[in-house]
């Protein structure tokens, strides 16, 4: 009986081998699936997706344009009798201002009184501006008026 039982003991120990050969041979299998599928996913293209860019709309900023103080008219400013007894005055956007320029051109352009004529230009430098002079008809009367070549807007005038 001791045979049966050594003989029993050889195949219990031939099955258990079997058994744990096996399971050796599905830890391989499992080994080599694992290394395969890992394989697998490393061989297989990827696609990677960019994020798309976005357009944001242009900024607008909008200012106002710079502000300009008003530029006054010019007015008639009356400075008095000047040569020949006759009236001066300042077409001016200085105002009172001007009179003592007005005064100073009317008396050096009188100086000249015998050139003056309808069209004539007589140049008259007074300080450091010239002031171009010239008779003009008028309604009922001729007058003579300056104008001043820095300022065109700036005027001084003999009239009766």
């Amino acid at each position: 009986m001791r045979s049966i039982s050594a003989l029993s003991t050889v195949i219990a120990a031939a099955v258990l081998m079997l058994g744990l050969a096996a399971c050796d041979k599905e830890n391989n299998n499992s080994a080599k699936a694992t290394s395969t599928t890992a394989r697998a996913t490393t061989t297989h293209p990827t696609t990677t997706y960019a994020a798309t860019p976005t357009t944001e709309p242009p900024t607008t900023i909008t200012t106002s344009p710079p502000t300009t103080p008003p530029v006054a008219e010019p007015t008639t400013i009356s400075c008095g009798a000047g040569p020949f007894d006759l009236a001066v005055s300042a077409v001016t956007t200085r105002g009172d201002a001007a009179c003592p320029t007005a005064i100073a051109v009317t008396n050096a352009y009188a100086v000249q009184s015998d050139l003056w004529d309808v069209g004539f230009v007589i140049p008259i430098t007074v300080g450091t501006s010239t002031w171009d002079c010239q008779e003009h008809i008028g309604t009922p009367n001729p007058y003579q008026e300056c104008v001043s070549r820095d300022n065109p807007s700036e005027k001084a005038r003999l009239g009766s």
